[in-house]
């Protein structure tokens, strides 16, 4: 099951785009880019071809990087019309630039 944390509603993602989830005839190149809350309070920033997939790896322990930083719960999210697409943006997340944006973001949305 996927936990939600206020930024992105089941379905959709904070850029107000449709998540699909599992692949589709046709979307086998779709991607995604997400963010993680961990146990730690920091970040994990990411991107994937299968968004449930790969909250479910790291839920259950199988990504190194979050294995002992569990629980974590899924901040943000956004599809992407290809995983080319959903690389470059997590690239950008995880600069300063996109750091300081997804911060600005997320109190936004905690805020109100």
């Amino acid at each position: 099951m996927v936990e939600w944390d206020g930024l992105a509603r089941p379905g959709e993602s904070a850029r107000g785009g449709k998540i699909v989830v599992g692949a589709k005839e046709g979307d086998a190149d779709k991607g995604f880019t997400y963010v993680l809350c961990c146990h730690d309070r920091k970040w994990y920033i990411g991107s994937t071809r299968n968004l449930q997939k790969r909250l479910e790896a790291h839920r259950m322990g199988r990504v190194k990087t979050t294995k002992h930083r569990r629980p974590v719960r899924l901040l943000y999210s956004e599809e992407h019309g290809s995983f080319h697409e959903a690389r470059r943006r997590e690239l950008f997340l995880k600069s300063g630039t996109g750091r300081d944006w997804l911060k600005q973001i997320v109190e936004r949305c905690q805020s109100g």
